[in-house]
């Protein structure tokens, strides 16, 4: 099958393009993967999307389609004729796309994939699209629990290749976490955070942080695999009202020990909070209420690797089982075969 994929989050891209590529299926990328990395490097590593590439991409410009990945939404502009070459479109997230470009996507069928993002913002829109026709691929279940919730016409979430991550160590006695534009986005989770890893040797990855001690900045995949692997313990405490959990759901199946933080420390309640649904503290993770618990729950990892290791295993078996790419790829292709019904009620 012949997918054009438009994103806006490449991490998620990178997994989803990488799994149905090796499903079988043709991807034409519309995000990061479009052309060559940014000045700032890509997050994940490149893709290898095939022999047909070179001939899509000079199909897209000769009939009249533009794209900038610095302005996604308000450069991209598709055509019926390209459009035409595809058996459907997966537009991630950027819903306001397919109203742009909608006299040329409604051509085949439309895929919305949602990412546990915009919670109680875009559902009426995703209600109207729904309306229109356009299939909602929903990121987890919990986006369920939104006001006016315009359904689902299937679950699945990211898939995570659990052969991309190396056997974890922990031999270096530090907590490390992942968030990008941490205290801009999350300003109460950022508080929390450098309350429960102070006087602990803890660092933070990701681009736009303040220069603090222990901030890395954003770190390339292998580096970020790395100290998965060698590190001795992970803090979740970022995003916590989301069901979007894309740095947990890696940091789990690398098989590093996970503390979690509750979000109800942060001043959330549990609606959207999926990750409550899937753990099993103190046994695939140490679920914490509040700083005084994480620092002791860190501290506790940082001085015991057997421990560490102990809920590392079970973390990542359960991680696979939830996220593992051969069942996430099954949901997609089973998906992917109604395509010609899809068609049919179109």
């Amino acid at each position: 099958m012949r997918l054009l994929y438009i994103s806006v989050h490449e991490p998620a891209e990178f997994d989803d393009i990488t799994m149905l590529h090796g499903l079988g299926h043709e991807v034409f990328p519309l995000g990061h993967y479009f052309g060559p990395a940014l000045d700032e490097g890509r997050l994940r590593p490149e893709i290898d999307l095939g022999p047909g590439l070179p001939a899509l991409r000079a199909a897209f410009y000769a009939t009249g389609c533009r794209f900038d990945v610095r302005d996604i939404l308000h450069s991209l502009h598709l055509t019926a004729e390209f459009i035409a070459l595809f058996d459907a479109t997966i537009v991630m997230f950027l819903w306001p796309a397919i109203d742009r470009n909608w006299a040329a996507l409604r051509t085949r069928p439309i895929i919305l994939r949602t990412i546990g993002q915009g919670l109680d913002v875009f559902e009426q829109d995703h209600a109207r699209l729904r309306g229109e026709g356009v299939r909602l691929v929903r990121y987890a279940a919990a986006e369920a629990a939104q006001t006016g919730y315009a359904g689902a016409d299937a679950l699945i979430h990211l898939g995570k290749n659990p052969a991309e991550f190396e056997p974890w160590q922990g031999g270096l006695a530090q907590v490390l976490s992942f968030a990008a534009a941490f205290e801009q986005r999350y300003p109460a989770e950022f508080q929390l955070w450098r309350q429960s890893v102070h006087g602990l040797p803890a660092w933070l990855g990701g681009r736009s942080n303040p220069p603090f001690e222990g901030v890395i900045g954003g770190v390339d995949w292998q580096k970020q695999r790395e100290l998965l692997r060698d590190c001795r313990a992970y803090f979740y405490c970022s995003g916590l009202a989301l069901p979007y959990t894309l740095n947990f759901i890696e940091a789990w199946m690398a098989g590093i020990a996970v503390v979690v933080m509750d979000p109800a420390a942060a001043g959330h309640g549990h609606a959207y909070w999926e990750i409550g649904q899937i753990i099993t503290p103190g046994v695939d993770c140490l679920l914490v209420r509040d700083a005084r618990e994480a620092a002791a729950a860190l501290r506790a990892l940082l001085a015991d690797h057997a421990l560490a290791a102990r809920l590392g295993a079970a973390g990542r078996a359960a991680a696979i089982r939830q996220f593992g790419m051969p069942g996430i790829g099954e949901k997609w292709q089973a998906f992917l075969a109604r395509i010609p019904l899809m068609r049919e009620d179109a």
